[in-house]
Parts: structure tokens; sequence; C-alpha cells
């Protein structure tokens, strides 16, 4: 269906050891890609000396081996990046700045409810920007509060108070590499070790593919600080509370993933179980649309006691530099992106469950390929409550385009879908099925309470 799309990866090695740091990192991103596409970067430090390579497109588009190796040192920090709808190339990060104090490179996943209003402030004290990433912004500011502390890490902490939102960032100096959360936890961030080498990634499946030993999640408010002698930390005021991004469990996230103690997999699946229990209809067999959506569909089905089948077949090359339909062929009559195995679908009562819908317009073009290829009923199941309200910390649609599902609900949008039936998880069963984690949830986009 169609997802929330914005949405970032983070990568870093403070490295001990022999390991080539950019290469690492190139791995550590390729295992992130899922969390962005549009562009990647990596910035490496060399005893003091800054090198770095950022551009648009996926990590093995922007580096080979020849960039990789001319850029060498003993750390480094990394980043993908998923934000539709602007100049890739421009807002490709790592951010990297010299200042009165030095070098500095900074990474982050997430966002600001109020960029602007910060923007504002900074553009009229006389900054200038060169791009629209809030990583530049974040970086003027380190740096103007560098200037009146004493050490990079007292300076992150000064400025935490005006960041107003939902963030995991990694800051690079000659020295150190700090790892922060927003006082909430509404980004991911997870610590990790090999040999005598430190490691920060957004998900603990960069750190499965290296051989790298997961150690434990950078606290929510924490300025973890990573340097020669090892490793020390900041904890600033929060609350109690907790407020990890649901959407990590629902669909950012990959699935060998574990966030807070609970593994992406199992509460996708939970998530299926959950939404079953509730549902009522008669069916010959459950289908998934890939790939997000299989998890929840095992869940889905084996509560329901219904045979899995696979219905859908997935172009892997779909949108890479398609040409435009002749008006003779509507865009709307071609579906490039998944095609139905109508053997499996022909005379069948099915479900199709996948994890999240935002417009419902993927959702119309699934119902229609189904029915076209034989299917008797189609009844949509989503594993996540209907999402109404726009997100404000860097994972969700623009907030211009998300008030007309304020006023929806599910038999409204089953009717423009044209599904037999269409039924969401609710906000009760998603925190049963996560429950396991040890954290609470950001459900902002469903039920409009906005934590911060």
């Amino acid at each position: 269906m169609d997802k929330v799309k914005d949405r970032c990866g983070l990568f870093g090695i403070y490295n001990n050891d022999d390991f080539n740091t950019s290469h690492m990192i190139y791995y550590g991103l390729f295992s992130l890609q899922h969390r962005g596409v549009e562009a990647a970067g990596i910035c490496v430090n060399d005893e003091g000396k800054f090198a770095y390579k950022r551009d648009s497109g996926m990590v093995t588009n922007v580096f080979d081996k020849i960039s990789l190796d001319n850029i060498k040192g003993h750390s480094g920090i990394g980043h993908v990046l998923r934000y539709p709808g602007t100049d890739a190339v421009l807002n490709a990060q790592p951010i990297v700045l010299r200042y009165t104090q030095g070098h500095m490179a900074v990474a982050i996943n997430g966002g600001l409810s109020n960029e602007e209003e910060l923007r504002r402030d900074l553009e009229f004290k006389g900054a200038v920007f060169q791009t629209l990433e809030i990583a530049e912004l974040i970086s003027v500011l380190i740096s103007r509060a560098r200037n009146k502390v004493g050490t990079i890490e007292e300076a992150i902490a000064d400025i935490m108070p005006m960041l107003k939102g939902g963030y995991a960032m990694l800051v690079m100096t000659p020295r150190k590499i700090i790892g922060v959360r927003d006082p909430l936890g509404i980004r991911p961030l997870t610590l990790g070790k090999k040999k005598n080498s430190w490691f920060l990634s957004s998900e603990t499946c960069a750190f499965d593919e290296l051989g790298v030993k997961p150690v434990r999640d950078v606290k929510p408010g924490e300025i973890l600080v990573i340097h020669k002698e090892g490793l020390s930390s900041i904890e600033t005021a929060r609350d109690h509370k907790t407020a990890l991004c649901a959407f990590e469990y629902i669909y950012h996230s990959r699935p060998d993933s574990v966030l807070c103690g609970q593994e992406v997999y199992q509460a996708r699946f939970n998530m299926g179980k959950e939404l079953a229990k509730t549902s009522k209809c008669h069916l010959d067999c459950v289908t998934w649309v890939p790939d997000s959506g299989l998890a929840a569909a095992e869940g889905y089905a084996k509560q329901f006691k219904a045979p899995l089948v696979d219905a859908f077949i997935k172009n892997r090359y779909f949108g890479r530099a398609l040409i435009n339909p002749e008006k003779e062929v509507g865009a709307e009559d071609i579906n490039m992106k998944l095609s139905v195995i109508k053997s499996q679908v022909s005379g069948k009562r099915m479900a199709v469950v996948d994890d999240s819908m935002i417009r419902g317009t993927t959702a119309r073009i699934l119902v229609d390929s189904l029915k076209k290829a034989g299917a008797e009923e189609v009844h949509l199941r989503i594993c996540s409550p209907l999402v109404k309200y726009a997100c404000h910390y860097g994972s969700g649609e623009p907030e211009a385009e998300t008030p007309f599902l304020v006023e929806k609900n599910a038999e409204a949008l089953c009717r423009e879908i044209g599904a037999d039936s269409l039924e969401f998880l609710t906000k009760e069963g998603l925190l049963k099925a996560c429950k396991p984690a040890d954290c609470d949830f950001c459900t902002a986009c469903f039920d409009g309470n906005y934590p911060v």
C-alpha cells in the first residue's frame, strides 16, 4: 500500500583495530539501504583530516572501491537519505562544517516541529544555509554553542532543549564520535562492539551482518561519546516516558532488527495475530503485499487457521528510469510494481494483509488486479491503525497532504478502494503486539496525540 516514506539510516565506527573504516561504513549503510535510497554519504576522520563523499543514489551507486580507498581514517560516520521531493545531491549527508573550533561532521535521522522557527532565527542572526537538511541547521547551532562552552558534548547538551522533535544524530569531531537521541527516544540508535572498536547504527541488522555484537540502545536523551579512551555519557534531563515511533515496528525497520529488546519480525507477526482475532469473514486463503506485509500475514493466517499463499510477484527494478506511458496506455492501466499469480487467486475468497495504508491509491490498484485475475472476494487487512495525522518528527507525509484522512473511516475507504471489506488493527492491538518492547510509543499519526 502507500507508505510513510521519510526516514534515514545512520552508521558510525570508532576504529581501534585494523578494520578498514570506510569499507565497514559502506557495508553498514548497505544493510540499512531500506531506510533510504535517494542519497548516501560517508565522512572519515584521519587524525583530524576529514575526507568525505556523498551523492544521490543507492550506496552501491555512490561508492566503489577506488572512492572508498580515497577516504581513510580511524573513525567515520555514514548516512542514507530517504526524503522524496528534495534535491538529493544538495541535501545528502553527512554535513561537514569548518568553524572556529575545527572540523565537525553531522548526520541525522528525524525531524523537528520547530525547524522553521529555528532556521528563521539563525538567518536573522546572519547564518546562511546551503541545504534544507536539519543536519546543517543543528550543525550551526552546535558550532555557535561550542564557542560558549567547553566541549562538543556540552555544546550539544546546551542546544538540545531547543530541538523540539524526534531525532537520532551522529556527530564527529577530530577526536570523538558522538551518538545522540532525542529525550523521548522517538528515533532509534544502538551501540555495538567488535574487538576493541565501537559502532553506532540505526538498526541492529547492520551489526549482525558485520559480526558486531549489539551492546545496548542509546538511551533517550543520552549523549554518548566515543573516544580513544573508551566511552563516556551525558544523560540530559528528560521525562520518564518514552515514545519510540511505532512505524519502526510497522514498516521502517528490517524484520531481523531488534528495537528496545523486541525483534521486529515477531512484533509484526503479533500484529497479524491481533488483527485476525477480531476479523470476521469467510476465507479460502491469506496473502500479503510484498515485502513488508509478510510477517503480519503469517501471523494473521496462523490465527485465522487459513493457508498462506503467494499471490504477487514484485518487480525488483520498479521505479528505475521508466519512461512515461504514451497516451494510448494510461498510467492507471500499468502496474509494473506487482503482478498477480492467477492460479493462486482464481475463484478464491482471500485476505490481503499489508502493514499500513496512507492514501489507498495503491490498494485500489491491487484490489482491481486481484479481481481481474479471478478472485471471488478481496478482503483488505491492514496491520496498523489508520493514519490520520501528519508526522512532524521525520517519518510522515507532508502536513498538507494528510488531513483529508482525518474524516475517513474504514467503511468509506473500503467503498473507494472497491474491496469486499477493509479492517485496520486498533491502536490497542498494535500496543499489545509490541508489548515485549521495553519502551512506550509515539502514535501521533493515528490519534493526534503528539508527544512533543
